[in-house]
């Protein structure tokens, strides 16, 4: 998977993140809380750097087979708004959204919402319509 995906928490009356005059996201917590609950997620240890130019933080490797590569930095505040995943797909995502508690999954590209729990063949999430907040109903698969 070549995508770039956001993974965030926010309350879905702010609408769709595409039309935010202003952010709306809900804090997931410092870098290095965030970075402690990745690496407890994941059976196998991730590699990790850091960039200071721009604090991003990347986390990269393989999990009970899956390729995972993200992303995050802190914003102006100081905690982190969101997650980057630039490969995981369907179900390494899945993981991600259930441990953080994450409520959203955008892709910036094609400007459209993602559902994890469906995914096609390759495991990239398919499209879901319009604003799609993986509610507790929603995580339940069928």
């Amino acid at each position: 998977m070549t995508s770039e995906y956001m993974l965030y928490r926010a309350r879905p009356q702010f609408g769709a993140f595409n039309t935010w005059q202003n952010p709306h996201f809900e804090p997931l917590g410092t870098v290095e809380v965030l970075a402690v609950a990745i690496r407890n997620l994941f059976a196998t240890p991730l590699r990790w750097s850091r960039y200071d130019e721009g604090g991003w933080v990347f986390a990269e490797g393989r999990d009970d087979g899956h390729a995972i590569d993200l992303m995050f930095r802190a914003a102006t505040h100081g905690a982190v708004d969101y997650l980057v995943i630039r490969k995981g797909d369907g179900p390494t995502i899945v993981k991600l959204v259930e441990w953080l508690d994450l409520n959203f999954v955008f892709d910036p590209v094609r400007n459209k919402y993602l559902d994890p729990y469906h995914c096609d063949e390759a495991g990239r999430p398919l499209i879901a319509k319009g604003l799609y907040e993986l509610t507790a109903e929603r995580r339940l698969v069928s």
